[in-house]
């Protein structure tokens, strides 16, 4: 009777161990996960949203390929928290390059 009583016991403890390891995944690692990929998308389309924007404005104007590499590096640097700032700016700016050219200097500091 020994013998068994163990056995069940540790099936018991396993299964236990299992559970609790199910629900920490479902309740709380799962979550930050979603919430995580979410937030990562968000800011993924917004920095292409402004690169975009401001592409249009240099197909708009004179703007040569290295002064336009330079500003689309910028861009890619500006703070994840300045860039719906940025955005704002460069969609106010519109085709003015001297005005985007302003916005991200400013933002991207």
């Amino acid at each position: 009777m020994q013998i068994g009583g163990t056995l069940i016991n540790g099936l018991v403890r396993v299964l236990v161990v299992a559970g609790t390891l199910a629900a920490v995944y479902y309740f709380v690692v799962r979550p930050v996960l979603d919430t995580t990929e979410k937030v990562s998308g968000g800011i993924n389309s917004s920095i292409q949203q402004t690169l975009d924007e401001a592409n249009d404005a240099f197909d708009q104007t004179n703007v040569t390929t290295k002064n336009q590499k330079v500003l689309t590096r910028k861009i890619k640097n500006v703070p994840t928290s300045n860039i719906p700032k940025l955005e704002n700016c460069i969609t106010a700016a519109g085709t003015n390059i001297n005005q985007i050219n302003r916005c991200i200097n400013r933002y991207a500091n």
